[in-house]
């Protein structure tokens, strides 16, 4: 019995080993390296050179850093509720739904498997400020040209809002699937014994489907941090983090530092800052856990 679970044991650690060391090198050991790399001053051309928290002080005395910062919050302050909400809306449409599911479902998901690159650029297209069909339509409500959002070319706004659409328009079909497989996992008996007490339909969904929906709930609210903190590819396709860095976003003011102006040193250190951003909010959600989820 012993030498067969020795036997067993060398199997999995075998069949584990490729994918382990694949994340030992490109997750565990990069980071490292990320971080030994913010302490130095490098241009991938000469060699390192030591610089100690010099990179920190530039980038916690940079206009530019803390401008990308305030733009990545208000990013995720929008995007991350706005998903949720939607989602949900969207799980509970596609639950009610009786007829053409699938064609529903294929709909709401379609986004989902659509490369961020080729719908950024459609919606580019859609908020271009002369020929695009946002503006057209508001042609057709009658909104003067004067009166037009200039979107991708307009710093007071525009440009973010336009960028904060295609995100949530991305991600939210993704979230719904995520919501209607919650829903489904309620069981209906909670419903009935709710209207043999009387309950009508407000009461059930505030004390029956968003309690047990919490956990769901807790585990997008988790992936949606992750995902609009690491925006960039619709900001770097649509805008380019302008007009006047109105849409630079941290992940982009990284990149641009590191592959435009090769500071690999200064781009580690926000890459590290960023790093421990997203720690720190997934620590606060899941100290929250306990208090706001709640199983069957």
């Amino acid at each position: 019995m012993r030498k067969r679970k020795i036997k067993d044991s060398l199997v999995v650690g075998v069949c584990l080993a490729p994918s382990a060391t694949i994340i030992l090198v490109f997750t565990y050991m990069a980071f490292i390296f990320c971080v030994f790399l913010s302490f130095n001053k490098w241009n991938m051309l000469s060699p390192m050179k030591w610089v100690g928290f010099a990179n920190y002080r530039e980038a916690f005395t940079s206009p530019d850093f803390w401008n990308s910062l305030k733009v990545t919050f208000i990013y995720v302050i929008v995007a991350v509720p706005s998903c949720v909400f939607l989602g949900m809306l969207i799980g509970l449409l596609l639950n009610w739904v009786t007829f053409a599911r699938g064609t529903f479902r294929l709909l709401v998901f379609l986004p989902v498997i659509t490369s961020m690159v080729i719908a950024a650029i459609i919606w580019k297209w859609l908020f271009d400020p002369n020929v695009g069909f946002i503006n057209y339509i508001l042609f057709s409500m009658g909104v003067q040209a004067s009166h037009w959002t200039q979107w991708l070319k307009d710093p007071s706004g525009g440009a973010l809002v336009a960028v904060l659409v295609v995100g949530i328009w991305k991600r939210v079909g993704y979230n719904g699937v995520l919501f209607l497989a919650g829903l489904k996992n309620i069981s209906p008996t909670f419903y009935e014994a709710a209207t043999i007490d009387g309950a009508n339909r407000l009461q059930k969904f505030t004390k029956i489907t968003l309690p047990l929906l919490s956990p769901t709930t807790f585990i997008i609210t988790v992936l949606q941090f992750f995902s609009a903190f690491k925006v960039i590819e619709s900001v770097l396709v649509m805008t380019k983090g302008g007009p006047a860095k109105s849409t630079e976003v941290l992940v982009l003011h990284l990149y641009e530092n590191a592959f435009s102006y090769l500071k690999m040193g200064y781009a580690s250190t926000v890459s590290v800052v960023l790093f421990f951003l997203i720690m720190f909010f997934t620590i606060i959600q899941l100290a929250l856990e306990k208090r706001i989820v709640h199983y069957q």
